[in-house]
């Protein structure tokens, strides 16, 4: 592994799906920071397609890449049940490693792959790219300034058709593969943003359910969750919804704040929207210069809506700058390893709620839990 100090982190991508294509190389090529040099996928006329506009060496296996093309870091993005056996071999070559979300298709695969980055001390990053959409940033600046004071409850939602995302493959709906076609894929990138948000997670109840999709997987997921903060939450997330739908809120004794990330409609208007009590002295400038009453001269009236539309940057970009730095500064990624672990550790007691009936406390005394079945 070379020395990034004064140069561009070397990048070499395990896997040539289709957020390779949409998301991390055309990210990699934006951020000035980072290079992509190398691609590696079991189809290798399909690594050769893909990487052919930026120059990129193609191999067919990534253990030969690692092992023979100049990187300082890689890029993990196969079906989740292969993340193990690539994070592993990446580790033992001594490589920085960002691994998409979720780390594996298991909690004992995701220990697993934190535990040899560890040993390795290469540094791990989870891909949750939603922390990194300007209205997530935005909020949590918000609540770090206490605009709702202590969250006492978050609610959230993602959905989105089966037949919507323009997946290479249809891996997600077996399970053997992914472990979640709802939960893992989808609910985990809110379960990550409720952590981020609000904090640990330390009750799960759940209903995972399958209900209309085409495919034997979780279609239809609910989750109660406590928080170390004595909030409650509820997080959902469905795979036959025929419009994409996504919205957080927060709510605390001080104000609210909403908020929608990838999408917005008629039910979620802006991508962010505020209301405090606080005046306007002691709300974050980028809230208070949001204010746009009906006459100049009228006074900010505390406990009205503040509408906000940020720039809507690339967060695929934002997160690559976030690991590039990390690397540069040999500072501990975020979302780290452990995000990626303690998200998954909720999906594995959401599983364990199904299968008993009851509520699960985290963290787990015992990460192995069966993958789901159904007929």
């Amino acid at each position: 592994m070379a020395d990034t100090g004064a140069s561009a982190l070397r990048v070499g991508l395990v896997g040539a799906g289709t957020v390779v294509r949409l998301a991390h190389l055309p990210a990699l090529a934006a951020v000035e920071d980072t290079s992509p040099v190398a691609i590696a996928d079991a189809t290798l006329e399909r690594a050769q397609e893909l990487g052919a506009d930026l120059g990129l060496t193609a191999y067919a296996d990534f253990e030969e890449m690692f092992t023979n093309a100049d990187l300082d870091a890689v890029c993990i993005a196969l079906p989740n049940h292969l993340h193990r056996r690539a994070v592993e071999a990446a580790a033992q070559a001594g490589l920085h490693v960002f691994c998409e979300k979720p780390l594996a298709h298991t909690l004992v695969d995701a220990i697993a792959i934190v535990e040899a980055c560890a040993r390795a001390g290469t540094l791990l990053q989870t891909g949750f790219n939603q922390r990194f959409w300007s209205p997530v940033q935005m909020a949590k600046r918000a609540l770090d300034a206490g605009v709702v004071g202590e969250v006492h409850m978050f609610r959230s939602v993602l959905a989105d058709s089966y037949q919507v995302y323009p997946a290479a493959s249809g891996y997600r709906y077996d399970l053997a593969q992914s472990g979640g076609a709802s939960i893992l894929d989808l609910a985990i990138h809110r379960i990550d943003l409720a952590r981020y948000l609000v904090g640990d997670i330390i009750e799960v109840c759940a209903t995972v359910d399958h209900s209309h999709i085409p495919f034997a997987a979780d279609d239809n997921v609910h989750l109660l969750c406590r928080f170390a903060n004595g909030a409650t939450g509820v997080i959902s997330s469905n795979r036959y919804s025929a419009q994409v739908s996504n919205a957080t809120d927060l709510y605390g004794p001080v104000g609210t704040i909403h908020l929608s990330t990838e999408t917005i409609n008629p039910y979620q208007s802006v991508p962010l929207a505020v209301s405090s009590t606080l005046p306007l002295a002691d709300l974050p400038i980028e809230l208070a210069q949001a204010d746009w009453p009906e006459a100049w001269w009228n006074d900010y009236q505390p406990g009205t809506w503040l509408r906000v539309t940020p720039p809507r940057t690339n967060p695929y970009e934002s997160e690559w700058a976030a690991f590039a730095r990390a690397v540069r500064t040999e500072t501990t990624p975020s979302p780290s390893g452990l995000d990626g672990v303690r998200a998954q550790e909720v999906v594995t007691a959401a599983h364990r709620s199904v299968r008993t009936h009851r509520w699960v406390t985290l963290p787990l005394d015992d990460p192995e839990e069966p993958i789901p079945t159904y007929s």
